[in-house]
C-alpha cells in the first residue's frame, strides 16, 4: 500500500492515484492471502478520503450469499453478521448486468436512485422498476451508502464497495469513481486468483490422495503376487521331500555372506536380496518333472531346456515392477566369473555382486543337499569344491565372506570342520 511519504502528499492534495493502483498491483503478487489485501484497501480508504464508512463485500462460494470482509469508519457495520443472499436488491441490480437500464451498472450513486425515482415515468410505470429501485433507495439508506462500486471478474460478481458520505460534506470526483472502480476491479482479480489457486491446491491434495492409494493397491497387489511367486518357488523344491527348505536356507545364507561382505542390508537393499535369493530359482516351474528331477546325466538338449529356468524366472517376474533388479539378478546367478556361464556370458563385476552371492551359496547348498537322484556330500566336500572354484566359476571375495560367515554360524553350533580353519578370526 502507499508508502508514508506517499500518504503526505495526499494530506497536501497531491495523491497520485496511478502510483497507489501500483502498489496495490504489487501487493496483490506479494500477498497469497487476499483477505489481508481486501483489508488493507478498506483503511487505505477509510483514512484517505474520510468517510464516514467504508464497507466490503465478497461473494462466499460455500453459502452462496456476500459477506462482510471488512468495514471501516465511525459507521461501520459488524462483520460477520450481516450478510446479502444473491436476491437481495443491490445484488441483483449489480448481477443483472446484461440488461439494458436506463443507469448504470458499473458504479451507483444514492442521490442517483433518487432522482430517477422522481421522474414520472418511473413513479408510474407498472413494471418492476419502480419497485426495484425502491428496494435498492431503501437498501442504501440501511447500509449508509453513498456510493456503490461493483466488483467483477469477467462477467461475475464478485464483490461490492460500499462507500459512506464525505465527513467534509464533499462530493466525490469522477476521477475518485474510476480510482475506487479499480480498486474494486483489482480486489475481484485477487479473490478469484486465490480462488483459483485454493482449487488447484485441493484438486492435488485429492489427485494426490488417489494417487497413494493406487499406489497402496498397486503395492498390495505385487505384495500378493510375491507371496505367490515364493510359495511357487517353494513348491518346486518341495516336490522332493529331501530338500524341503532350500530356499528359506539359501535366503539365510545368502544375507549371512553379505552382511560379512560389509553390504549395508538396511532398507530396500535387503528386500532385494532377500528377493532374488528366495526367487532365484522360480523359472523352474516352467521344466518338466522329468528333465528337472532326472536321475541321470541329461542330455544336451535337456540341459538347454534346463538353462532356460532363467529366462522363465525373469519373465514370470515383469509384473513386479518394483522388482526390475531381482529380475537382472536372477538373469544373472548362473553366470561365471570367468565369463563361461549363462544365460549371456557375463564376466567378473559385470555380474551383479547378488548374483555372485547366489552362485555361491546355492552351489554349496546343492553340494550338501541330499536329492533323490544322489546324496548329499559333506560340509568339508562342499566347501573344499568351493574354494577349488574360487576365481573361476565364483568371485574369490565372495567366497571368503561367504566361508569366514559359515565358519561363524558352524561355531555357535561348536561344530566347525578343519577346512574352515584358515577362516579363524578373519
Amino acid at each position: 500500500m502507499p508508502t508514508p511519504q506517499r500518504l503526505e502528499s495526499l494530506n497536501r492534495g497531491k495523491f497520485d492515484y496511478q502510483e497507489v493502483l501500483r502498489d496495490v498491483a504489487r501487493s496483490m503478487v506479494r500477498l497469497k492471502r487476499p483477505d489481508r489485501l481486501l483489508k488493507l484497501i478498506t483503511r487505505f480508504i477509510d483514512r484517505q478520503f474520510g468517510l464516514t464508512h467504508t464497507s466490503l463485500l465478497v461473494f462466499d462460494t460455500k453459502r452462496n450469499r456476500y459477506v462482510f470482509v471488512n468495514s471501516k469508519g465511525a459507521r461501520r457495520f459488524p462483520v460477520g453478521l450481516i450478510k446479502m443472499d444473491v436476491n437481495h436488491p443491490l445484488i441483483q441490480w449489480f448481477s443483472d448486468s446484461r440488461k439494458k437500464q436506463s443507469m448504470p451498472k458499473d458504479f451507483l450513486f444514492l442521490s442517483d436512485v433518487k432522482k430517477m425515482l422522481s421522474r414520472a415515468e418511473f413513479r408510474m410505470a407498472s413494471d418492476s422498476r419502480g419497485d426495484q429501485l425502491t428496494g435498492i433507495q431503501k437498501a442504501m439508506k440501511n447500509l449508509n451508502a453513498e456510493l456503490i462500486i461493483p466488483g467483477y471478474f469477467k462477467d461475475t460478481l464478485v464483490g461490492v464497495l460500499i462507500l459512506g458520505k464525505r465527513v467534509n460534506g464533499r462530493c466525490f470526483t469522477k476521477q475518485e469513481v474510476i480510482f475506487f472502480q479499480t480498486l474494486a476491479h483489482d480486489c475481484s482479480m485477487a479473490v478469484k486468483t486465490a480462488e483459483y489457486n485454493q482449487n488447484l491446491v485441493e484438486q492435488n491434495r485429492e489427485l494426490e490422495r488417489r494417487l497413494e492409494e493406487i499406489e497402496g493397491l498397486r503395492r498390495k497387489e505385487q505384495r500378493t503376487y510375491y507371496e505367490i511367486m515364493r510359495s511357487l518357488a517353494e513348491e518346486v523344491h518341495a516336490k522332493e521331500p529331501c530338500i524341503f527348505g532350500h530356499v528359506s536356507e539359501v535366503e539365510k545364507l545368502g544375507l549371512m555372506t553379505a552382511r560379512e561382505m560389509g553390504i549395508d542390508l538396511s532398507g530396500r537393499t535387503k528386500d532385494i536380496l532377500s528377493a532374488a535369493l528366495i526367487l532365484h530359482d522360480v523359472g523352474k516351474i516352467g521344466i518338466p518333472d522329468n528333465i528337472l528331477f532326472k536321475p541321470g546325466q541329461l542330455t544336451m538338449e535337456e540341459w538347454n531346456i534346463m538353462k532356460s529356468h532363467v529366462e522363465k524366472g525373469a519373465r514370470i517376474l515383469e509384473p513386479l515392477t518394483d522388482f526390475k533388479r531381482v529380475r537382472e539378478i536372477i538373469m544373472a546367478h548362473h553366470e561365471r566369473f570367468d565369463g563361461t556361464g549363462y544365460p549371456r556370458g557375463l564376466k567378473g563385476e559385470e555380474i551383479p555382486i547378488e548374483a555372485r552371492i547366489i552362485c555361491v551359496v546355492d552351489s554349496f547348498h546343492a553340494i550338501v543337499s541330499t536329492r533323490c537322484y544322489r546324496d548329499g556330500r559333506s560340509i568339508e566336500s562342499a566347501v573344499q569344491e568351493i574354494r577349488n572354484c574360487s576365481g573361476t566359476q565364483f568371485d574369490a571375495v565372495v567366497v571368503d565372506a561367504f566361508l569366514r560367515a559359515l565358519r561363524k554360524g558352524l561355531h555357535k553350533k561348536g561344530a566347525v570342520p578343519d577346512v574352515l580353519g584358515d577362516y579363524a578370526g578373519r
